[in-house]
């Protein structure tokens, strides 16, 4: 193996790409073969390749904390307002220590999974496709 001496610095990366390697630099077989594996992506598209969904879901790990995205949605007066009721409703359902757990966002993102889990058993005839087509 082409080792560097202790107290020597080398710039691996420059003389991989300028070819001055013996060919037995540590990794470097393994490092084209990743470089070659990784598809061919249409940038325009970002199609095909690490920009595609992945095919199978992905859990989070017990214990690890999710990461949350900020959005914006726009919800008609009727819903907003009622939204606000349910999460004053829900904090009399809540235990003493648990009550700052009644957030809008919380409410949303519950009701959001659960239609969601719906749409992907029952597709089209799911409770949220049938209101989308009532919707003019």
């Amino acid at each position: 193996m082409n080792e560097i001496p202790p107290g020597e610095n080398r710039d691996i990366l420059a003389d991989i790409l300028n070819a001055r390697h013996d060919g037995k630099i540590r990794g470097l077989d393994e490092l084209t073969a990743l470089i070659h594996a990784v598809p061919e992506v249409d940038a325009r598209t970002k199609k095909g390749g690490i920009f595609s969904k992945p095919a199978v879901k992905r859990k989070a790990k017990p214990g690890k904390k999710k990461v949350k995205h900020k959005t914006t949605h726009y919800l008609t007066e009727d819903v907003f307002s009622e939204l606000g009721e349910a999460k004053e409703t829900i904090k009399n359902f809540l235990p003493k220590g648990r009550k700052s757990k009644a957030t809008k966002s919380g409410i949303v993102e519950s009701a959001v999974k659960v239609l969601l889990e719906e749409f992907e058993l029952k597709g089209e005839k799911s409770y949220l496709v049938q209101e989308l087509l009532k919707k003019k």
